[in-house]
């Protein structure tokens, strides 16, 4: 698989925690996938799913072999936590479409995070710099679902 781009929208933003899973990994641009909304799973970590008229905010990261192998592990691919497919999403600063990896949590039940999951999502979303407007989103899933 060599280099190539992975799409983070959780925890995986974090800059702390992405030197210590992925040593050596590159910080990309932010990017947006379009028609996909952020949720908290059953587990108290981030998933996506398909929604029409919303946004889903990243940072994409250049990752090696190793990382691959590495992220796989933490996420709990061959467990069954989540799944790696391969979407196209927009980086911000200039607009161009680019295909990424990106983790789908394969449990769609709503949950609520720990507060110490939840700080290491919305630090990291500021450390790599996602619009401001964005972070009320990921905010407001500290005590679970905010349409609940």
């Amino acid at each position: 698989m060599s280099s190539i781009l992975y799409f983070a929208y959780g925890s995986n933003m974090n800059l702390d925690q992405m030197a210590m899973r992925c040593p050596g990994a590159h910080l990309g641009s932010v990017a947006r996938l379009a028609g996909w909304k952020y949720f908290i799973n059953g587990n108290g970590y981030a998933g996506i799913e398909k929604a029409d008229n919303t946004v889903v905010f990243g940072s994409l990261w250049i990752l090696q072999d190793k990382h691959w192998r590495a992220l796989d592990h933490y996420e709990g691919v061959a467990g069954g936590y989540y799944e790696r497919i391969e979407l196209e999403v927009e980086q911000v600063a200039d607009g161009k479409l680019v295909k990424c990896w990106v983790y789908l949590s394969c449990n769609y039940q709503y949950g609520v995070p720990t507060s110490r999951y939840q700080q290491a999502v919305v630090d990291g979303a500021r450390q790599v710099k996602l619009p401001s407007e964005y972070l009320p989103v990921l905010e407001s899933w500290a005590n679970g679902c905010p349409e609940q």
